[in-house]
């Protein structure tokens, strides 16, 4: 649909270089403001639907609720034009991608990482709440998950304020089947802030188990279980979520409004007292550590030490005494650590120190910080002189990479492995 606008340039500054995403009303580019050379989302109406005078107003309207939106969880909206009869908004550019895409690609999250992303998404309710505004189509395809774990809201297209008068929607409801409130349905215009928390719950529901709470061929099947089926067990489809899960879904996904919760703020509160110990199939398992390993040069017979941290000597060296070498590992247990080679003169020592490995001294002292981020590692070269190198490629200075099970690092000669989980 957007593939005849690569390369044009709206309004004289936003070129459109990639596409990102279609629907069936807009498709979403990224634009390079050629001003200011900054990235951003380009979402430019199709042809069609700019002949629709209505879907012209609420695309409009789309950008007027943004502009009175403020907060670390909504996109925030840049400029709105109109380029030789092609209407656009150009909002913040988030490197990432939507939850759906993560749970299709890596599978259920772990509780913990799950119950972070939705108290984030609640917050963005809530910030949406405040000023009256009910996005009315929260689903995981507008919810966007940067690389560093932040959750932007997205599309707000079929959103309505107080202020606002109401515009016809094609078809019997506002939203998507698979996420939409039972009062959705039978009076889209009345939907509140508890319709907007009863859709994420379902999308709550999908990021534990990997599907959602209810399905069927067609879109009235699944409409029709929203309004009259019981609500379905996680903890069949999951054994190990604690019995507090479905007594959470059992509210959450009540039928009627008055018996869930009323408030993100009462509902993130629910999220947080869930317990968290057990384990998804993406990312690292809650509380399963990471670890840097390395051969340990011939010869040495020495371990690395550094504060909070441990090393385990293995394989041909035996307790690492025997001069032919070894493996060196070293479990990440803090939030965050520098890694980099220690200066005794100066009194500088690193949270992971790689003097005993680093005979000619080619790791800087601050060389990189690997960072985690609820169970995901991310590591960011600290602008080294001898460039962090991750499966063989540079990163750029201070811009964090996810790191993943098996990653070969590079930092100045030493070369370490990335490893998730006890081994």
């Amino acid at each position: 649909m957007g593939a005849g606008l690569l390369g044009r340039v709206l309004k004289g500054r936003y070129k459109l270089v990639d596409e990102r995403g279609n629907g069936s009303m807009a498709t979403v580019f990224v634009g390079r403001d050629l001003e200011t050379n900054r990235i951003h989302a380009v979402k430019v109406l199709s042809r069609a639907a700019a002949a629709d005078t209505e879907l012209v107003e609420r695309f409009q309207r789309e950008f007027d609720l943004l502009t009175r939106l403020s907060g670390p969880h909504v996109v925030s909206p840049v400029d709105f034009g109109d380029d030789r009869g092609s209407l656009f908004i150009v909002m913040s550019y988030v490197d990432g991608h939507t939850l759906k895409h993560a749970v299709q690609s890596g599978g259920p999250f772990s509780p913990k990482r799950a119950a972070d992303v939705v108290r984030q998404a609640a917050s963005a309710i809530a910030t949406a709440a405040d000023q009256g505004i009910v996005h009315r189509d929260i689903k995981p395809q507008n919810l966007l998950l940067s690389a560093d774990g932040v959750i932007k809201l997205t599309d707000f297209g079929l959103a309505r304020s107080h202020e606002s008068r109401d515009i016809t929607v094609t078809g019997f409801f506002v939203g998507t089947p698979f996420y939409v409130a039972p009062e959705q349905v039978e009076n889209s215009r009345g939907a509140d802030v508890r319709c907007d928390l009863y859709s994420l719950s379902c999308v709550y529901f999908e990021l534990l188990t990997g599907r959602v709470p209810y399905n069927g061929e067609h879109a009235w099947d699944v409409v029709m279980q929203h309004l009259n089926a019981p609500v379905p067990s996680a903890r069949e489809l999951r054994p190990d979520l604690a019995p507090a899960y479905d007594a959470f879904f059992a509210r959450a996904l009540a039928k009627t409004p008055e018996e869930r919760f009323q408030t993100p703020t009462e509902y993130s509160a629910a999220v947080a007292a869930l317990p968290t110990g057990g384990t998804g199939t993406q990312g690292v398992a809650d509380g399963a550590p990471a670890a840097l390993v390395a051969n340990e040069p011939a010869g040495t017979g020495v371990g690395v030490a550094a504060p909070g941290l441990a090393s385990d000597m293995a394989g041909a060296g035996g307790s690492g005494g025997s001069g032919a070498g070894g493996v060196v590992r070293m479990p990440i247990m803090a939030v965050e650590v520098v890694v980099g080679r220690s200066d005794p003169q100066r009194g500088f020592h690193p949270d992971v120190d790689l003097l005993p490995l680093d005979n000619q001294q080619t790791v800087s002292r601050r060389h990189a910080r690997i960072v985690r981020h609820v169970d995901r590692y991310f590591i960011e070269d600290l602008n080294a002189f001898n460039r962090t190198r991750v499966n063989g490629l540079p990163l750029v200075p201070h811009q964090e990479h996810e790191l993943h099970d098996g990653d070969a690092l590079r930092l100045g000669n030493v070369e370490l492995r990335f490893e998730l989980g006890p081994r």
